[in-house]
Parts: structure tokens; sequence; C-alpha cells
């Protein structure tokens, strides 16, 4: 079969791929790939435009076959023209593996891709959708209609594996940069850690997965390391990731899958580039790390999905930690990261205080269900945008209720002490939404619901003015013997 050229290629790395052109090539793949491929409107952007997932895998009756597979889902380029290159490389990997080097893995995978998730910012050239919004901050509130796509997308397909990819800036003009320094990585990978993950699969992918795929990158030539947050100042403590369900990797995690961050560099606008903005290295170096994770990930398929099924059971005594933070380590409270010098480029080992240990608190015994006793529109119509299976209640019932009673205050810091707790026999009344606790959201429901997390919707000044002062809080928790 003739080579299908990439809108990246034909253009000669001249300028990223357009959102137009993006959909006629993966149309121009599908067709081509037969059964295969196929090709998914998963929703539209906030200017209108499609959002699309191309299945690749055996779309035939052989179901048996199919569910043994691993079943893979890629999103790319959330912050749009910002960070072009995993788009561009997504489109390289559904070449190869529908039409080209990479047919065998069909054998052993059934991949979902969603190569462009922010189509409105990659006509911007933007990180921002067309609303304005960084959706990959949107997925406790799903305001935006990105963050509900891929949300949607995530319980859709029922992926084992979520990989979710970026890139960043190496001058941070208005931080780091002001300082004098670029900083210096590769590759960089992380997974999905709010505490409220499971262990079993924690464990696994910080144990395992990571120094298994941190070692296949470095081995295929590029420097890799497990990811640094942002780092804007010289005098900031190091550590992972975002702790809460803002992000897509953390909310596919709480959702059950494996979710894993990758991200790679962009060298300054302003240097000297071969090609614009340097594309064709950047989309390089993903399309590398790519290679590298599904040589990994292949050999450890019933690793992964044991620990999947392990994550959907509910965890040990029924407790969760509403939210983490991260402190420094005990056994290497500094480390030295290399930076580079904004003037001459060259490398300097700098001294951070190490914080990237995480440590669990506010813990929760969970409840057999939530009721929400006010407002019921208002959250019906957020558990429904997070496919949250509640019921209207219709005939009045009695079980046993336990009420929070918050501090008044209109900022989280504020609103989240609480006052009093009570436990009683209660009455709930028809009207109010009776919120059961599945599988699929007992970790992700007291997350959104309960004032004290840092994931909540109580979070956003629209929701913590519904807190009333010194009064039961009108969610309650059904308690455990109930359940």
């Amino acid at each position: 079969m003739k080579r299908i050229k990439t809108p990246l290629e034909q253009n000669g790395f001249q300028r990223y791929s357009s959102s137009e052109e993006i959909v006629h090539y993966l149309q121009t793949l599908a067709f081509a790939a037969g059964q295969f491929a196929r090709l998914d409107c998963i929703g539209h952007s906030a200017q209108g435009r499609e959002i699309l997932a191309l299945y690749c895998g055996d779309d035939s009756k052989n179901q048996r076959a199919n569910r043994q597979k691993l079943r893979i889902m890629l999103a790319g380029s959330q912050h749009g023209a910002s960070e072009a290159a995993g788009c561009e490389a997504l489109l390289y990997l559904a070449r190869a593996i529908l039409t080209g080097e990479l047919q065998q893995l069909l054998e052993h995978f059934e991949f979902i891709m969603i190569p462009n998730a922010n189509p409105d910012g990659r006509e911007r050239d933007s990180s921002k959708n067309g609303n304005d919004v960084n959706i990959n901050r949107d997925f406790v509130l799903l305001s935006q209609p990105e963050s509900c796509a891929l949300d949607a997308a995530v319980l859709h397909y029922r992926p084992a594996v979520v990989l979710d990819l970026h890139e960043s800036a190496v001058l941070k003009r208005k931080t780091l940069g002001l300082e004098g320094y670029l900083t210096d990585f590769e590759a960089q990978f992380d997974v999905a850690s709010h505490p409220a993950i499971s262990e079993n699969l924690q464990n696994y992918a910080e144990l395992q997965l990571l120094p298994a795929l941190i070692a296949a990158v470095e081995t295929r030539g590029l420097r890799a390391q497990r990811y640094i947050r942002e780092i804007t100042s010289t005098k900031q403590p190091v550590t992972h990731g975002d702790l809460t369900m803002r992000t897509f990797r953390n909310k596919a995690g709480l959702r059950g899958a494996l979710a894993i961050l990758l991200e790679t560099p962009m060298e300054p606008k302003a240097d000297p580039h071969p090609t614009f903005r340097n594309i064709a290295v950047r989309t390089e170096k993903q399309w590398c790390c790519l290679q590298a994770l599904l040589q990994v990930l292949q050999p450890q398929q019933p690793a992964i999905l044991s620990a999947i099924a392990r994550a959907m059971q509910l965890p040990p005594q029924g407790n969760i930690a509403l939210n983490g933070s991260y402190v420094p380590r005990n056994e290497s409270p500094v480390t030295r990261i290399n930076l580079r010098r904004r003037d001459t480029r060259e490398i300097e080992s700098i001294e951070f205080a190490d914080h990237r240990a995480i440590a669990a608190h506010d813990f929760l015994q969970l409840p057999s269900a939530y009721i929400v006793h006010a407002h019921v529109e208002v959250f019906a119509e957020l558990f429904e945008r997070h496919r949250i299976s509640f019921d209207k209640v219709t005939e009045p019932f009695e079980t046993v209720l336990e009420n929070d009673v918050f501090a008044y205050g209109d900022t989280p810091e504020r609103a989240l002490r609480v006052l009093d707790t009570s436990r009683d026999r209660a009455v709930v009344m028809s009207g109010h939404l009776y919120v059961p606790l599945l599988p699929d959201t007992a970790r992700l429901l007291p997350l959104l619901l309960d004032p004290r997390s840092s994931s909540s919707v109580f979070q956003y000044p629209q929701f913590i003015q519904l807190i009333a002062a010194d009064q039961p809080f009108f969610i309650a928790r059904v308690a455990d013997q109930d359940r």
C-alpha cells in the first residue's frame, strides 16, 4: 500500500497540521484500513469543530478475542497549537498501526486515538479552547465541551490504559527565565497520582511501569525521567504532578484506568530551527516515546489487567483520602537538577528541596450513597455531565444519615472546616437525589461532593456560595450499615 503522508509531512514541516487537514487524514486512513478502523465523533469543540476518535482494532464479530486485548486510549494536543507535537506523533502512530510497520500490534491491542483533543486551540495558536479555558484543568466542573468529550470517551470505550501527550516550553519567560535559566530534559513520564486511586494500581504504575518505560526510552537514545512539575524558581521545592481531579490523567485514574502522562520539551521559539518551531524534532521525540510505551505494555499486559481489576474493588476498611500533599522525602530531603543558563546554554547543577513524597490526609469512611436535599437541579445536571448514576426519590424512606456542619466562608479554605458531624435516622423526602456509590464512582463521588476535598466542586465560587453557615450540609452520607 502506498505510504499515506501526514499533513505535517506534506507541508514539509513548515507549519502545524490544521484541524481540517487532520480530519481529512484520519478519514483517509480509516477508509484505507477497512474493518480495522472506525472513525467516531465523540463531541464538538466550543467553536463547533468535530473531536474525532480513531478506533484501531479488529472490529469483527470475534468479541472474545477482542476482550483479551489491552485497550489503549491516546489523547494529544489538549493544549492546542501550544503543544502540537503530540497530535502529529499520533498521526504517525495511526498510520504505522493501520497501514505500516506496526500492524502486528493489532493482535495484542485495541487503540482509541484522539489526536486533536482541542481543535479550537490548534486553530487559534493557543493552549486554550474557543472559550479561552484550559481544558486540562476542567475535569471537576466539566464546563467545556472538550473536557466533557474526553471524560465521556473514557466511560464509553473503557480503556485499560490512557496516555495523555503534552509538551513543555523550556523557557519560562515570566518565571524561571527571569532568573536566567532554562529547564533541561528530553522526556518525562508520570502516572495518575491522587491518593484515592487504588493502592494496587498506584504501586504497579510507580514501581513497575514507570521504571520500565523510562529504561525503554533511554535505550532508544532519549534522556528520560519521572515528571517534575514545572520549575518556576530555583528556590522552590520539586514535586511530581497535580494531586487533584482537575486533570484528565487523574480523572481517568480515578475511573480505574492506568493513566500515564508524557511530556517532551519545546525549545524557545526565537531560536533558529531547521523546521517550523522545531516541530520535526519535537514530533520525533514523541514518536520515540510512543514506540517505547507499546514495547513496554505488551509483555506487562497480564499485570496491568490484574491491577486494574483490583482497582475496581473498594479500598480496605472502606477508607479513602480526600486529599494529598507533597512533603519532603525522608531518605533524600534535597536533590540536584540540571538547568541551562539562558545566556550561554551551559548546564548548571542546582540544589532543590525534594518534596516528591505524598502524604494522604482527610480520610473518609465511604458511605453507601449520598443524598442531595437542596439545589437538586444544579446537582442533577452536574451528575449528568459526569455520567454519574442517580435517582430522584419518589417515595419517602427512612435511613441513617451523616451530616456535617461547615464553618461559614466564601473561600474553600474557610468553608472546608467541619464544626460538627451528626448521625441520625432521618426521612429522605420525595424530590431529593439518591446517588449510590458504584464500583466506577466509589473513589470519585466523595472527592467531587465533600467540601474538604481539593477536587470538590466546592472549590469554585458558584458552589461555595451554596453552603449555609452553621447548618447541616445539604449533601448527606447514607451510613455504610445501610449499604
